[in-house]
């Protein structure tokens, strides 16, 4: 039975995982970029397509999660499909990742595409902003629907879910900052490789790491009340197979 639900919720985990290795990355490419300007631009670029793949791979695997809490965790396979938010949301995130890969890709040309490669970078991260906006607006309005109030998943600012969605858009919202910054510079000055862009970007990153972290903490609550919910159903069919067996017994004696 576990297994089972193992199943249904691996795809989350690794997406919750990948988010962490990928931000770690970040983080550590933008700070050695920081601190060292004239780091090698080839290695840095390698790195920083490396890093683009990751994340795609990564929206791949939270739209994955989102057919399996959404669709194959239904109760009735009747049922009507929730959370359709997060999954106009899920091809925002394939679209920005796709987007920052094509930027990264274009980083290998050098100055002959900055301009193109700063603005795919733009259209990445406003898909993104959208992706988290979505999300959170759909994780609001499904909680807004639960007749629960008092329950640890109501719609309220002890549930950790509601911080990590704004988290993400605060990321998202720096990152934005931080390539509107870097196309101004490249525009004005010629500036590609920005100290100020850069720092904004290492702010960014610690704010997606610890968003990436708190994601991985509501997997686990997640998977918890899953593992409850389902021990639950279980002793139920239990005792009402118990029940009904002795109410035979008692009607053949």
């Amino acid at each position: 039975m576990h297994s089972t639900i193992a199943r249904f919720l691996l795809c989350g985990y690794w997406a919750n995982i990948v988010y962490i290795i990928g931000m770690i990355g970040y983080l550590i490419i933008d700070t050695i970029s920081y601190m060292h300007i004239s780091f090698n631009s080839t290695i840095s670029s390698i790195i920083y397509m490396i890093l683009a793949i990751v994340f795609v791979i990564d929206a791949i695997l939270y739209t994955m999660d989102w057919y399996m809490y959404a669709v194959k965790l239904r109760k009735y396979q009747d049922q009507p499909i929730h959370y359709r938010s997060e999954f106009v949301a899920c091809i925002f995130q394939n679209l920005g990742s796709i987007f920052y890969l094509i930027g990264a890709i274009l980083a290998f040309e050098k100055i002959q595409v900055v301009e193109k490669k700063v603005l795919f970078n733009l259209f990445g991260i406003i898909s993104l902003l959208l992706e988290s906006i979505l999300t959170l607006l759909g994780w609001i309005i499904v909680f807004r629907r639960r007749s629960s109030k008092t329950s640890k998943n109501s719609c309220n600012f002890q549930n950790v879910y509601i911080w990590a969605h704004a988290l993400n858009i605060i990321g998202n919202l720096i990152y934005l900052c931080a390539t509107i910054l870097a196309y101004y510079f490249y525009r004005t000055e010629k500036i590609i490789n920005s100290s100020h862009v850069l720092l904004l970007q290492i702010c960014g990153d610690f704010v997606y790491l610890f968003d990436a972290y708190i994601y991985h903490e509501c997997w686990e609550q997640d998977k918890q009340e899953l593992y409850t919910i389902t021990e639950n159903q279980s002793l139920n069919k239990f005792y009402l197979e118990k029940t009904d067996h002795q109410n035979k017994s008692n009607e053949n004696r």
